[in-house]
């Protein structure tokens, strides 16, 4: 895994209207961003064309989001979840980002990325979660389809298994949390 350094403590804070888009090829390869993946990462466009995506990678990802995302984009699917970004001058910054496969003619031929501006309280679950895995903590949690979950098939994925109302039905639904942080075992009050 690529280990992107200097890091400092400085978070950046994406403003509600920030959509970070890039596009790579198969290999992972940029060879498109927009305007707002300049702004934030600090990186020229120059810098950026042609190098590898995780050229942003901040090294308090764990491996096992990035070895979901890619499992997810090899089989045609599409992959969200939290991910903490690097920018050029060490600080970071957290996106909610979505990654889907780009296909011409039914052939996977890329990957597009959208990431937008998580909520305090995703991104607080996934420091805490992620931190689990990166000291080698995590026990019976694992990373599926962008969330962390619990157990072999995870409680994510059976909370997502029953629609309702053109959403999904999970147990916290009406209690102001979301699913994604139910299934970390965060509470209500917490």
């Amino acid at each position: 895994m690529r280990n992107n350094l200097p890091v400092t403590n400085v978070e950046v804070q994406l403003d509600e209207h920030t959509l970070i888009v890039s596009k790579t090829d198969l290999k992972g390869q940029i060879t498109y961003i927009n305007k707002d993946f300049i702004d934030i990462s600090g990186f020229t466009e120059l810098e950026l064309i042609g190098q590898p995506h995780n050229l942003v990678r901040h090294p308090d990802m764990p491996v096992e989001a990035f070895a979901d995302m890619w499992h997810d984009l090899k089989d045609g699917r599409p992959w969200t979840g939290l991910v903490k970004n690097r920018c050029k001058n060490g600080d970071y910054y957290w996106v909610l980002a979505t990654a889907t496969p780009m296909r011409e003619n039914g052939q996977v031929v890329g990957y597009m990325s959208v990431r937008r501006k998580p909520t305090r309280q995703q991104v607080d679950a996934a420091e805490s979660a992620y931190r689990l895995f990166r000291e080698r903590k995590a026990g019976g949690l694992r990373i599926l389809h962008g969330a962390v979950v619990k157990g072999e098939m995870g409680f994510w994925q059976s909370c997502t298994q029953v629609k309702t109302d053109g959403g999904f039905w999970c147990p916290s639904r009406g209690l102001g949390i979301d699913c994604r942080s139910w299934a970390l075992g965060y509470g209500a009050n917490e």
